[in-house]
This record gives C-alpha cells, structure tokens and sequence, in this order.
C-alpha cells in the first residue's frame, strides 16, 4: 500500500488539512502543538476502525462544533487508487471509492460494507466487530496493537 493523500478536518485542533505524500519517506516536521502527531494517528483508524470507534477525546474537535473527518487515498498497485473516508461519531458514515486514474472516483461501497471491503483489499484479518449481540469497536489483535498505542485501547476498552 501506497499512500497518496491525507486530508483531515475537526481532529483534535486540526480544523482542516490535506497531506499529499510523495515518493519514498516523509516526514512531518515543525514546532511542537501543530497537530504532526495528529495527523499521523489519523491514519490507522480511517483504515481498521469503524466510524462509532473514535469516541475517545483525542479524536473529537476542540471545538466540539463538528464530527472529526478523516480521508485517505492510497495505491494498492499501479492504477488501483482507493480513496475512504470516514466521519467519526454518532452519526458517523464511511464511503470507498477507487479510481484507475487518481482523478475521476467511483463510489464501491458504504457504511459498515467499508470496513469488510478495506480488510478485502489490504488483506487483513480483522473479524468484523458489531452486529447483533457482537463485540463493538476494534477488535484485539496483533494489528490493533502493532497500530494503536496503548493509551488509545485503554481509552476504547474504557467506553
């Protein structure tokens, strides 16, 4: 997997940003308190968590006046662009789109079909959490804790 674009809006203090990365390594540079560390745990949950999972503060708006919005497109292989994107909340959505050319996106699925999709195409396997009489949130495994510090699944383990 290749990432292409990062863009984030009403996360933490980050009001609105988008991250284009370009080839080879990037790094994210800057005064402290700009949101850097932010930005990149906004990453692992646009691509492992469902959208009721961000509950926990780091990842509601200091403002508090929107649900924090996380969109990530990344390569999988030449002309194979995926774009998620993931409102967190109550009322949270998702939506995968791909593209063959990083411009023009189709829409392949929605809701709760995007998580299953991303775990298709990453091929991760993560069981899908929810459902009736299901586990909610993220389930443990060795890629929620290889991805996910230990402050954040004692903050989902604590809901």
């Amino acid at each position: 997997m290749k990432l292409c674009c990062l863009r984030v809006s009403n996360l933490a203090a980050i009001r609105d940003t988008e991250i284009e990365f370009g080839p080879g390594l990037n790094v994210l540079y800057g005064p402290n308190d700009l949101g850097k560390s932010t930005l990149v745990d906004a990453i692992p949950p646009c691509v492992t968590a469902t959208t009721h999972f961000a509950h926990c503060d780091q990842f509601i708006s200091w403002t508090g006046a929107f649900n924090p919005v996380i969109e990530l497109t990344f390569e999988t292989e030449a002309q194979r662009i995926w774009r998620v994107k993931k409102e967190f909340g109550k009322s949270g959505s998702s939506l995968l789109q791909e593209s063959r050319n990083g411009r023009d996106f189709e829409d392949v699925v929605r809701a709760r079909k995007v998580d299953a999709k991303l775990r298709e195409i990453l091929g991760w396997g993560i069981a899908e959490p929810g459902g009736m009489g299901g586990g909610r949130g993220l389930p443990l495994s060795f890629l929620a804790t290889a991805l996910y510090p230990r402050r954040r699944r004692d903050c989902h383990a604590a809901r």
